[in-house]
């Protein structure tokens, strides 16, 4: 076994080793820690937001491809952490609630965001790399969008859902509500969500209280992927489960 790397963001080929997550839920760190044995790297809160979602790991980190990411520049413990395995780093700053410049979300070659709250390093790097770029008016896209695969997600954003339905992408569109997040009325499906392996998707809650619960177990199946729960209660946005490391 090899461990390196994922290529595709958000798309693992094998078994995930290294996610990057918020730390404020410590049970939830424990038991991806201890039952999936995935280390967790926590980014540092952003000093220039306010809100619950700046513990969140969408927020302070978008990973491009393979080995390249950019980063939150005042957080240089997440630098170091990221080149102590061979990342290599973009800084960003002015990252704030009303332009969240690194929540995009990458589905293989395509890149869902709203390209005017997007820092701009990411479209250079996206244009470079002969990325499709897929502009929607929700600023906070990857938080919007959970990824089963490169060609299936989850949102309850109607922008991104039309998006996707124009650009064959299949997708499962649910009611807002019913995912906690303080200070907000409710949070979002891909802030509560990432894949463990190829075809585990993990929530941070008990995926089986949503009233969609039976759709999305449904949906998830039809593209080989299990869900699987950590944490109690219901389901909790916390800025992502994005994994970065696998074995294969």
């Amino acid at each position: 076994m090899t461990d390196r790397f994922i290529e595709k963001p958000n798309l693992p080929c094998g078994k995930v080793k290294t996610v990057l997550m918020s730390d404020r839920n410590p049970e939830m760190v424990r038991e991806l820690e201890m039952n999936f044995h995935i280390e967790v790297i926590s980014p540092k809160p952003l000093e220039s937001i306010s809100g619950a979602e700046r513990f969140h790991a969408d927020m302070c980190v978008c990973h491009l491809r393979s080995d390249s990411f950019c980063v939150n520049a005042s957080d240089i413990c997440l630098t170091q952490a990221l080149m102590s395995y061979g990342g290599k780093i973009i800084e960003t700053d002015h990252i704030t609630a009303a332009a969240p410049l690194l929540n995009v979300c990458i589905l293989g070659d395509k890149i869902i965001c709203n390209k005017n709250r997007t820092d701009k390093n990411i479209i250079r790097y996206c244009l470079e790399n002969l990325f499709t770029l897929l502009h929607t008016n929700q600023r906070y896209a990857k938080c919007s969008t959970a990824v089963l695969t490169e060609n299936a997600v989850i949102t309850s954003d109607e922008s991104i859902f039309r998006l996707c339905m124009e650009n064959d992408i299949d997708v499962l569109k649910i009611s807002p509500g019913s995912i906690k997040l303080d200070g907000y009325p409710y949070g979002f499906i891909g802030g509560c969500c990432g894949l463990a392996d190829k075809d585990i998707l993990v929530f941070s809650g008990n995926i089986k209280v949503h009233p969609e619960y039976d759709n999305i177990k449904a949906f998830a199946g039809n593209h080989a992927v299990h869900i699987e729960s950590i944490g109690t209660g219901g389901l909790y946005d916390i800025g992502g489960i994005l994994p970065i490391r696998e074995s294969v």
